[in-house]
């Protein structure tokens, strides 16, 4: 009676355990609806066009009324579309909404509250405001001002390890199919970073009264090295210009696209020493840093060897980051520090760094003590030295046995000495079973669980397929039916039959990009499958591979190919692009 009280005394704390951690996991779960309004452009030209789209995060929506537009005209529109991604385990689903607009008038406008309707409420975007100037008279040489390239430094004037951002930025007003930069520049003076992750958003901008599509092309993070007028020299970048519309041959327009060289300007940024009068404390960080320290333990002993963890994160140059000096009382004996950890990662644009350090202190005397190391860093954006600013550790040491540990500086390891001796004699006595607390009762308890959860997450699952919307399921099995396509193209490589091989590529990637897009067949044009998968955060070249393989396959069906390396080549393509965008919608968004 004594064992069964035990254990139901033991599962009726463990489930309610297991219940306020299920309550708290749902609640974590769940995310916030939100129904926000968004513009490409705050300024346009009157006979400019610009996009605004109403997005609604979280939910799926119905009866979606837009505001009134009086002042434009709807050039297009609505166009809408669906997406779901999924990031550390939380599922967000957005609708989209979007209008093609064209002004009527100068002056400066606002559009007002769309509204749609999710889990049983209204939602209602915010109003945003537009400017509409006049515009200049459009200058008729396509090579003048139709469209440029800038070099744009964040800033100009930089500190000795500042991180210092570089845009590559496409004005246009007419088709850009790509770029290409035959050579890279020579960052001279700089330790220069691509980053991958940044937004390339086309955004309508009007400049000396035009209007043009601005995009960012690349963005480089550099970190200057040394002091002096630093010049970025002038490179040439080659753009393809798409001339004019040519017949139709499928479903996409072909375009005559040249090749433009264009030269940029030379940049020059000036880069300023650090004062001398860096104090003793400065551990090489410059720009935006924090400092998080901790120990090891909050009691120890004579005996004992503590670890202090230092952790510097920042936008600086990590690599001119050392271990600062760490001056305590002569109550301690502190060891060399070592270096355990550096890693750097593109967060909100910009390249942020940490640095970990780890130092080994070893108490001397008993007593309580308070540990507040001063670290100093270079603040960059005020132009001074100044200190992290962290809080008191405390460390509660105790007298030991005067048995000390012998730690190695060089590996911060820990060898104790007070080794027993070794008994010769041991008496072994068979201990008996207990039944509670043993690993059976334990695995015996888990068994009703683990049966729950599994039943739990089932139930979770039939209802989540439940209530998803057609065109979100499609998106969601778009890459597996495309897979099935695929594997059909593949049967036929030996057969010989290219008409059938390539057909079969054909309405694999169609019917990928319109159920993974809700692109309809009517609606599939280029510029539209560009336009969609761009929406999905896909890479430039990603999405002009795939292109590439719809083109290369109108091309096979019109005009045959019957190469068999080539059908293999195609194939392998085919499969490679698919996997590429399926692992680009799932990779985490920064």
């Amino acid at each position: 009676m004594h064992y069964k009280a035990l254990i139901f005394s033991f599962l009726r704390k463990y489930f309610a355990l297991f219940g306020f951690m299920l309550m708290a996991w749902v609640a974590i779960g769940q995310n916030d609806i939100v129904f926000e309004a968004s513009t490409d452009a705050r300024q346009v030209t009157l006979d400019g066009y610009f996009e605004v789209t109403f997005s609604l995060k979280n939910a799926n929506g119905s009866q979606f009324a837009p505001p009134s537009f009086k002042d434009f005209d709807i050039v297009a529109g609505p166009n809408t579309s669906t997406s779901m991604q999924i990031i550390s385990g939380q599922v967000s689903r957005e609708m989209s909404f979007g209008f093609t607009l064209q002004p009527t008038k100068v002056g400066k406008f606002t559009i007002g509250s769309a509204s749609v309707k999710a889990n049983g409420k209204t939602f209602r975007s915010s109003p945003i405001t537009v400017e509409v100037v006049k515009g200049a008279v459009r200058p008729k040489s396509k090579n003048g001002s139709e469209f440029f390239i800038k070099i744009i430094p964040h800033k100009r004037t930089a500190f000795v390890g500042e991180q210092v951002m570089l845009d590559f930025k496409l004005y246009t007003r007419v088709a850009i199919e790509g770029y290409e930069i035959p050579e890279d520049p020579n960052y001279d003076g700089f330790y220069a970073v691509e980053l991958r992750r940044f937004n390339s958003n086309t955004v309508q901008e009007v400049i000396n009264g035009q209007q043009y599509a601005t995009k960012v092309l690349r963005r480089i993070a550099l970190f200057p090295q040394q002091a002096g007028k630093l010049t970025i020299e002038p490179f040439k970048m080659q753009l393809a210009v798409v001339e004019d519309e040519g017949g139709r041959s499928g479903f996409f327009f072909q375009r005559n696209v040249r090749p433009v060289n264009f030269t940029t300007e030379a940049i020059e940024i000036d880069v300023k020493p650090l004062p001398s009068d860096a104090p003793d404390s400065f551990c090489g960080a410059v720009g935006k840093f924090e400092l998080q320290a901790g120990l090891d333990r909050k009691a120890a002993t004579t005996d004992d060897a503590v670890t202090l963890r230092m952790v510097v994160t920042g936008n600086g140059d990590i690599k001119r980051v050392q271990p600062p000096s760490l001056v305590l009382s002569d109550s301690f004996e502190v060891y060399e520090p070592k270096t355990v950890d550096e890693k750097s990662d593109e967060i909100r644009g910009e390249v942020l760094s940490e640095k970990t350090f780890e130092y080994l202190i070893l108490p001397k005397y008993a007593g309580d003590y308070t540990i507040k190391p001063t670290i100093g860093y270079f603040d960059a954006e005020l132009g001074r030295y100044s200190n992290f600013q962290i809080a008191a550790l405390s460390l509660s040491v105790k007298k030991g046995t005067g048995k000390s540990s012998s730690v190695s500086s060089g590996q911060g390891s820990q060898t104790i000495n007070d080794i027993l001796p070794i008994r010769t004699v041991a008496k072994l006595e068979k201990q008996p079973f207990i039944f509670v607390g043993s690993w059976l009762f334990y695995l015996l308890a888990l068994v009703p669980v683990a049966v729950f959860l599994v039943i739990l997450a089932r139930q979770k699952k039939q209802k989540e397929l439940a209530a998803l919307d057609p065109s979100i399921f499609k998106s969601k099995a778009a890459g597996k039916e495309a897979q099935k396509r695929l594997a059909v193209a593949n049967q036929l490589l030996g057969t010989g039959n290219s008409k059938a091989f390539y057909d079969e590529i054909s309405k694999a990637y169609i019917g990928y990009v319109c159920d993974k897009t809700g692109l309809p067949l009517s609606q599939l044009t280029k510029d539209n499958v560009r336009e969609k998968l761009t929406t999905l955060q896909i890479s430039e070249a990603t999405i002009d591979e795939f292109v590439k393989i719809i083109q290369t396959c109108e091309v096979a069906l019109f005009a045959g190919m019957d190469n068999s390396s080539s059908m293999q080549s195609m194939y392998e393509n085919a499969i490679n692009v698919i996997s590429d965008i399926e692992n680009e919608i799932q990779r985490p968004k920064i």
